[in-house]
């Protein structure tokens, strides 16, 4: 489902955020990526969700070079930031009611869709709050949510380094693992953590990268 053939990306003359990244996965495969910063492992993540320009090799969705993808109707992709990016200013019902308009979800299913991804994650006590009134944990459950909207294809989650001393622990990892273990068999998840215990249950695949490449690669 994804190839990346030779790829090397490089933001200088002199520094490789990736350096020759040969990587094949497919769906039903769930795969931690770990290293230390600077390593390339949001790069690597980028690069497949067609967010930076690679310098040299190809980057495969299905056959089909990244730059030419159409990731509204041909493949669903749902990328897990960092900093979740939402309209701050409009309610969490306005930003989730967006991501059902800009795929063309009739405006009657609207309401209903929402509701029952809000409830999932036991948020509709903030279904009118405006996100910049929210705390980080709430943020984050209602990027999650978000992508709870949508069958996915491909599922790539930045920096899920939760550990159980961790204050909300209990209650983001078990909305990440929601995200992740739904309609699991098909689709391809990839996400970055150095916890090497976490979802033990659920991944498939460890890659570790060092130095912008590839260290290992293990099945688990």
């Amino acid at each position: 489902m994804i190839e990346l053939k030779n790829v090397s990306l490089s933001y200088n003359k002199v520094y490789f955020a990736l350096y020759d990244i040969n990587l094949t996965a497919k769906r039903g495969e769930v795969i931690v990526v770990s290293g230390l910063g600077g390593s390339g492992k949001s790069a690597l993540l980028r690069v497949i969700a067609g967010l930076d320009k690679i310098s040299k090799g190809e980057v495969l969705i299905d056959g089909t070079k990244v730059e030419d993808v159409d990731f509204i109707s041909a493949v669903s992709v749902g990328y897990l930031s960092q900093k979740p990016v939402f309209f701050e200013s409009k309610t969490v019902f306005q930003n989730l009611a967006w991501a059902l308009k800009i795929r063309k979800v009739d405006k009657s299913q609207w309401e209903e869709k929402v509701d029952e991804v809000l409830q999932e994650f036991n948020l509709m006590d903030i279904k009118k709050k405006k996100i910049n009134k929210l705390t980080k944990v709430e943020k984050k459950l209602v990027q999650i949510a978000r992508l709870m909207l949508r069958p996915l294809d491909i599922l790539l989650c930045d920096d899920l380094n939760l550990y159980k001393e961790d204050e909300n622990f209990e209650v983001l990892s078990k909305a990440y693992k929601k995200l992740i273990a739904k309609d699991k068999k098909h689709k391809l998840t990839i996400f970055i953590s150095n916890n090497e215990g976490l979802f033990k249950d659920l991944v498939t695949r460890e890659i570790k990268l060092e130095s912008g490449s590839i260290q290992s690669d293990r099945g688990v």
